[in-house]
């Protein structure tokens, strides 16, 4: 709930799940005590486990260090440096690995061969990263928790110093490749936080340094107490030998010829150990070959196995690829033919609709189709074609069926009013003949802008507003003014006929 409470409480602490990488430059006196810690010479320190000291594993054996010196030195006349190195140059710039709780927990559920695999991995890494070389890799099990010590040389290929090329952004990219490699060996380790972000989140400056700082907390004590026994003893041994030395010296001339004796006894022995050292030398140069050829064909392995995941990876992938592919295939397949079925489906309807169509344009040029002026709705012969579409479509058909019904009884109708209209006129027509004829004989007059006959045909009595009405009013109208101007007269004999008569 307290993590939960403060989103950044997991940010200040280091996380227990993280592998980490410390590195620092060695000169020649420090990297021999660092030898002496990895290798287990010399005096044991107390928080180490006696019993365990043959669970340690070295992977990469330490060659001499003076050959360490001299390398560097070679390489810094390659890159023409004029100046002699220092003597408190540094020499090897050495390392340790360590984990967090959790990572150290999962780490450890490794076999040894995959743990010396992760470790070789990652210090070969960082010795590529560097541009330099290893020197030594030791694995620790008899402390706490699983850590390993490894040395490279200090100097890169190009012959520049490593000190002069570790910046901040350098140790950010080592903590990153640790997590990048490590994490390939054991998943769940992950990325440590960083001493930046650890101190924006309210992380003491104290918290964040070395594992090792911290821990003075516990250990000075103890430290203190050993180096004060170390020192009582050193203290006696000095008034012992300096008693020693007292006496040699009061006994120097009387055993002058011992002591040149013994120094050519000693001289002698020295010879033979530098004559050992040197086939020490020899032997070690010899593993430090066979490590190199190893290393080769691990390097050769590890290209192999990156090929192999790369191709498991693509064919992994193409076959994905493949397998969607053919869902989408079948997913398409199964549309086509739906649609296929829907489209069969609406051809077969539309057909039908098509022959029910015919079928009442038929019905409608035969008459046979009409609307009940009872009821307003549609009368056909066969209407079975019609019932057997859809609703949807029925009733789609049938607002232009009965528009069309109306529409032939529209035009029906206005051809039997046309019909009738033209009888009338026709009528009105022959009545204004017998109106002329009367004229001429006789049998009518024009009297007072009127016409008077003694049976005025009907149709000329109840003329209207039509336009037929109004064409008739107008010829009985020119006929009145032809009569009263004289234009029509009787005849005063019809039978006489000849030129100039008509």
């Amino acid at each position: 709930m307290k993590d939960l409470a403060n989103p950044h409480a997991d940010l200040a602490r280091s996380n227990p799940r993280a592998a980490s990488t410390r590195i620092q430059t060695c000169t020649l006196s420090k990297a021999k005590s660092q030898r002496m810690h990895d290798y287990r010479l010399g005096h044991i320190p107390a928080y180490v486990d006696q019993t365990k000291l043959g669970d340690n594993r070295v992977l990469i054996q330490l060659r001499p260090l003076t050959q360490v010196r001299a390398e560097n030195a070679r390489l810094r006349e390659q890159a023409g440096r004029q100046r002699k190195m220092k003597s408190n140059a540094a020499v090897v710039l050495r390392g340790v690995i360590t984990f967090g709780v959790l990572a150290a927990r999962d780490f450890m559920k490794l076999s040894p061969k995959r743990q010396n695999k992760a470790f070789k991995k990652l210090v070969r890494s960082l010795a590529k990263r560097l541009a330099t070389k290893v020197e030594s890799l030791v694995v620790h099990l008899d402390e706490t928790t699983i850590h390993a010590h490894f040395l490279l040389r200090a100097y890169d290929r190009f012959g520049h110093a490593l000190s002069d090329k570790i910046k901040r952004d350098v140790t950010v990219s080592i903590q990153d490749l640790t997590h990048r490699v490590l994490a390939r060996f054991c998943p769940g380790i992950e990325r440590g936080n960083r001493k930046l972000d650890r101190l924006a989140a309210g992380a003491d400056y104290v918290d964040t340094l070395h594992r090792s700082v911290r821990r003075l907390h516990q250990d000075l004590p103890r430290e203190i107490a050993e180096r004060e026994a170390t020192l009582a003893a050193l203290e006696g041994a000095k008034t012992e030998l300096q008693a020693e030395i007292d006496e040699g010296r009061r006994d120097l001339d009387r055993v002058s010829e011992e002591k040149r004796a013994e120094r050519i006894s000693l001289a002698s022995q020295e010879t033979e150990m530098e004559a050992r050292a040197r086939a020490l030398d020899a032997r070690d140069a010899d593993i430090r070959g066979r490590e190199d050829k190893q290393q080769k064909r691990e390097d050769g392995l590890d290209r192999r196995e990156a090929s192999i995941d790369k191709e498991k990876a693509d064919l992994a992938r193409e076959r994905r690829a493949q397998l969607l592919a053919a869902d989408q295939l079948v997913k398409r397949e199964d549309e086509v033919e739906a649609v296929r079925a829907e489209a069969e489906k609406t051809q077969s309807t539309y057909r039908a609709a098509l022959a029910a169509m015919e079928g009442a344009l038929a019905e409608i040029s035969a008459e046979t189709l009409r609307r009940d002026p009872k009821t307003g709705k549609l009368v056909m012969k066969d209407a079975c074609l019609l019932r057997a579409l859809p609703e949807e479509l029925r009733m789609g058909l049938l607002r232009p069926m009965l528009g069309l019904v109306d529409i032939r009884s529209r035009v029906d109708q206005r051809s039997r009013e046309l019909d009738r209209r033209d009888r009338e006129f026709a009528e009105k027509h022959a009545a204004v003949g017998e109106v002329i004829t009367a004229l001429t004989e006789g049998r009518a007059q024009i009297s007072e802008g009127s016409i008077v006959i003694e049976d005025m045909p009907r149709c000329l009595k109840e003329l209207g507003k039509k336009k037929e009405d109004w064409m008739i009013q107008a010829v009985l109208d020119l006929i009145v003014r032809a009569g009263e101007a004289g234009v029509m007269q009787p005849s005063q004999d019809d039978e006489i006929e000849g030129p100039g008569m008509g």
